[in-house]
Order: C-alpha cells, then structure tokens, then sequence
C-alpha cells in the first residue's frame, strides 16, 4: 500500500509539473488598423508632417498604439515608409497600386503596404518595450513588386525591370535596433527565390519570424534583388504586411 501511494504521489508531481508551462502561457497581441479606413479601396492620408527630402514625413500608429512607423508623403500620394490601406487590386501594374497580390488582408480588410529604401526607410517601433516583444509579422508581394518579378512589368519601364528566372531572388530583410541605434542582428524573408530550381515567387500572407529580434526598440527593413544595376535595385522595393504580433513579457 506504501508503494502504491508513493506511485501515485510521483504521479501527481509529474502531472503538475508537466502542466507548469501551460498555467501561464505567452499573451500575444496582434496589431490592426481595421477602424482607421471606412471607404473601400482607400488608403491613409497623412496631414501636416516635416520635409524630409523631396517628401514630407508623418509616423502612425495602429488601433491601440503599439506600435509606430513613418510615412513619407507628396502631392500625389504615397512616397515611401509605411502606408495602411485596403485596395484589393490585384491585376493593375505600377507604383500607383498601393494592394497586395492576395487581394485581401490576412487578419482584417485592412493591412500595411511599404516603399523601403535609403531615401524613404521604413520601420516599426515597439512603443511599449518594457511589455512587449516582438513575434512576427504576415508578409507578402504587393502586386507592383509581383508583376515586376513575375512579368517583367513594372507599368512604366519594360526594357529596365525584367522577368525573373533561374537564381534570380527578391529579398526582405527584417534589421533589429535597440533604444540607440545598436544594431542587435537581422533576419531574411524570400518574396521571390529562383534558386536551386526553385520559381517561387510569394502570392499568399506567409509568416516571417522575428522572434531572434524580440527585444529590439525597433525593426527597419531593407530589401535586395539579383535585378539590379547601376543606380541601384530595379525590382521595386516594395512588400506587404499585416499581423504584426507582440508577445508580453
């Protein structure tokens, strides 16, 4: 009789202590931006900002203030950083279509779309790094990047951006910083990779890990292509995002 109570005693350590990990598990929360746009295909239309260049600059943030990124701006519309949208064009070349090659967002209607380059970067700051961390993000191809890659057809110069084909790649790269600039380390994304046989050229929200970045103050992206030249990448640099996810400490 001992021994059968000390079996089940043993039992009972092992269950509760094979459950410890679940009593309190990670709290994620997912940024959205689903009440800042009412009109269907439509995007956000900064006011005021400082000149920054040849553009003026806003930051933004989502519903509940998580997070914030930057938006660069001109008389004719969206520039460079981030913008929030919900256009579901997925067909129309150029940089003038502002959607994504899914034609909808992956947690709501409305989702990011970003230009990041030298000129106008595009980041996302954690505003609350003593609580959160960051997770990750869903990622895409905006239809601009996605017919340029897959077609050849940037909607306004066919002779400079060409069709992509074996090894050829298109790349998004997620930078960490802390709160001074130090850079904390990266990790890489493939829109597009055409290597070892591959033709794969992302048309679907697909997760991109940030978990090696999770303490950072803020992430900025930079993207890279085998199509580029002298001045630079022809594969137009832009990507699309929605769910960015914190996880609390």
């Amino acid at each position: 009789m001992k021994k059968l109570s000390l079996f089940f005693l043993s039992l009972m350590c092992i269950t509760l202590w094979s459950c410890s990990d679940d009593e309190n598990p990670a709290i994620e929360v997912v940024v959205n931006f689903s009440d800042k746009l009412t009109d269907p295909n439509s995007s956000f239309q900064p006011e005021g900002g400082e000149v920054d260049g040849y553009y003026k600059v806003v930051t933004f943030t989502d519903t509940r203030n998580l997070v914030e990124m930057p938006s660069y701006y001109s008389d004719w519309g969206f520039g460079g950083g981030f913008t929030y949208t919900n256009i579901s064009d997925k067909t129309t070349p150029g940089y003038m279509n502002l959607g994504n090659i899914t034609g909808v967002g992956r947690s709501g209607s409305v989702y990011l779309t970003a230009n990041s380059n030298a000129y106008t970067p595009a980041y996302v700051k954690n505003l609350d790094v003593s609580k959160y961390q960051f997770k990750g993000a869903w990622v895409t191809n905006s239809t601009y990047a996605y017919l340029a890659v897959k077609d050849g057809n940037d909607g306004n110069n066919p002779a400079l951006v060409r069709k992509f084909g074996d090894g050829d790649w298109f790349k998004l790269t997620a930078v960490g910083y802390d709160v001074s600039d130090n850079e904390l380390g990266c990790v890489d994304f493939y829109l597009a990779d055409y290597r070892d046989g591959q033709s794969k050229v992302v048309n679907a929200w697909e997760w991109f890990d940030w978990s090696a970045l999770a303490t950072a103050d803020h992430i900025s992206f930079e993207l890279s292509s085998t199509d580029s030249g002298e001045f630079g990448m022809n594969t137009p640099s832009y990507f699309c995002m929605d769910g960015i996810t914190l996880v609390e400490k």
